[in-house]
This record gives C-alpha cells, sequence and structure tokens, in this order.
C-alpha cells in the first residue's frame, strides 16, 4: 500500500436548513463580510436576500461569470478593498466559490491576480472564506482550488493554497432544489467525473479511493432521481453530499487529463464543464483501463456497469 497524506481543514456542516445559521457561523471570522454571487441566480433563488437578513452589514459583489476571470478577480478585490470587509462569503456555484477564493487572497496580496496562478505564492495568506454551494457538482467548498481563465493564454488555470480552504462550508440541499434540469446533470457529472479522476491520479489516495467509489455509487443512484425529481430534498442531499465528497478527493490528488482537455471545449464551444468532463469519460478510462484494470472495475461496478473483463467478454 502506498504511502499518503490527506489533510481536509474546512469545517463540513451539512443538512436541510443549515443556511440559517450563516451568521452564527460568520460571527468567528469576521464582522464585515464581503457576499460573492454570480449576476442572476442568487437572486432570483432568494439565496442572496437571505444572507442579507442573517448579515444585515454585508456588502456585495455580484459581477462572476459562469466561467470568471482574472479581471472578475480584480474588481471584487477592489470591492473587498473600498468597503473594507474582513472575510468572504461565497454563494453559489463553482464560479462563485472560485472567484472568491482569489478576491480573499488578493484583498490581502499586491498586483495582479495572474501573479498568483500556481501553488503557494500568496504570501500574505487569504481573508477567511465561508463557502455555501448553491449546485452539487464542483466541490470547490471543499478544495484548495480557485480554477479561473487566463485571458492571455485562453485557458483556465489554477491557483492553489492552504488559505483557501475555506473555514466553513454550509451544505443546505434546499439551496439546490432551484437548480434547472441541464445544470443538475451538469454538474452532478462533474462530481463522477471528480471521483473517477481521482482515483486514478498518480497522487490518488487510498482514503480517496474509498470516497471516489462511494461518489459514483451516490451519483449513479440519485443523478437521475434529482434530474427527473427537482424538489426530492432527498435526492438533492445526496447529490450535495457526493460533490463535496469529490472535492475531498481531488483537494488532495488533483484531476486528470479529463479535465484538461474538458476545460477547451468550454472554452471554445461553450460546452458546461461537466458535460465537457463526461464526454470525455469513456475514451480515457477505456485507457486507464489498460494501466489500471482494477480501479476502473471498481468504479464500474460502483457505477452499476460491467467491468473491463466483462466487457471484453
Amino acid at each position: 500500500m502506498d504511502d499518503y497524506q490527506y489533510r481536509m481543514p474546512a469545517k463540513i456542516v451539512f443538512g436541510a436548513g443549515v443556511f440559517g445559521s450563516l451568521a452564527e457561523h460568520c460571527a468567528p471570522l469576521g464582522k464585515r463580510p464581503l457576499l460573492v454571487t454570480g449576476r442572476r441566480s442568487a437572486r432570483a433563488s432568494g439565496v442572496l436576500d437571505g444572507a442579507l437578513a442573517q448579515l444585515p452589514g454585508a456588502a456585495h459583489f455580484d459581477a462572476v461569470d459562469e466561467n470568471p476571470g482574472t479581471s472578475c478577480c480584480e474588481a471584487g478585490a477592489a470591492r473587498c478593498k473600498e468597503a473594507d470587509r474582513d472575510c468572504i462569503v461565497a454563494l453559489g456555484g463553482g464560479s462563485a466559490m472560485d472567484a472568491a477564493k482569489a478576491i480573499a487572497l488578493l484583498a490581502l496580496n499586491p498586483g495582479d491576480c495572474g501573479a498568483y496562478f500556481g501553488t503557494d505564492r500568496f504570501p500574505q495568506g487569504a481573508l477567511p472564506i465561508i463557502a455555501v454551494p448553491t449546485t452539487a457538482g464542483t466541490g470547490s467548498e471543499a478544495t484548495p482550488y480557485a480554477v479561473l481563465v487566463d485571458g492571455a493564454a485562453n485557458t483556465k488555470r489554477t491557483i492553489c493554497g492552504e488559505a483557501l480552504f475555506p473555514k466553513v462550508a454550509l451544505l443546505d440541499p434546499e439551496l439546490t432544489a432551484t437548480m434547472p434540469r441541464d445544470v443538475t446533470i451538469a454538474t452532478g457529472l462533474d462530481a463522477l467525473s471528480q471521483g473517477m479522476e481521482g482515483m486514478l491520479s498518480k497522487r490518488a489516495t487510498a482514503m480517496g479511493d474509498v470516497l471516489a467509489l462511494e461518489v459514483c455509487r451516490l451519483v449513479a443512484r440519485w443523478l437521475p432521481r434529482a434530474a427527473a425529481e427537482p424538489g426530492d430534498i432527498e435526492a438533492r442531499a445526496r447529490m450535495l453530499h457526493a460533490a463535496m465528497l469529490s472535492g475531498c478527493i481531488i483537494a488532495q490528488s488533483g484531476t486528470t487529463v479529463v479535465h484538461g482537455m474538458g476545460y477547451y471545449f468550454t472554452l471554445e464551444f461553450g460546452v458546461a464543464h461537466g458535460l465537457a468532463n463526461a464526454l470525455l469519460l469513456a475514451p480515457v478510462f477505456r485507457h486507464n483501463a489498460r494501466y489500471a484494470p482494477d480501479k476502473v472495475a471498481a468504479i464500474a461496478e460502483a457505477l452499476g456497469c460491467p467491468g473491463p473483463e466483462s466487457s471484453a467478454a
């Protein structure tokens, strides 16, 4: 068995209604929060109003795009500094959470956002972050990554650092019930992809492998139900749990060529991130089966599919 390290400093608070404890969890981290959201969904769903009701003195930055770039994060950091904020609350999907992480580090470190692509390149740390996901896919609430569009290179790049782990992640499945069917499916496939990739990564861990197989089982059983029955809170809860687990996996292992190639489909053709990954899973894992047959067979079994040996027969 290979040696491994596993660190997960984010506090996970999971359950229907836990969004109502936002102020309680925010208070120890800061008194002047900045709410970071996308342009429409948080307001349309009522999540923004719910946050403002709990944090009446909060400032708000709502210019996060679907695939946020460095300029968006720099604008958010300027808003954070101008309003003299001392903590960040991310409300939304992976885009809002990733942008919030970059804003949190830019609030304390000088220069342009693009200077921080890479690992541990911001010596002053970052403002504390609370993540409140409203989609069930990226698992960004449990990772130290901010994945952003680098306009100069026309690709997605990653900022990574211990300080970008959210201090608290509030996972309330009720907040995901307003996701449209296509978003439910795309984000669910992203969680699946992260679980599968994490298990085949060169940095895979024995602990992550256990979580990856659970992600596969959860997505196979509950994603069809969440897509078919939007108001099914049990299905929403199971998928939100799966997404968080997928984040716990890639926080240690990273992703693989599936994510790397999928970014091209998203940036060049507008394919939703999770769907872009899903299109690549079959060919990539057909290749992986030649080199890690036992792991691919275990994934296939968890998904309820025939493994490589059965397929060959």
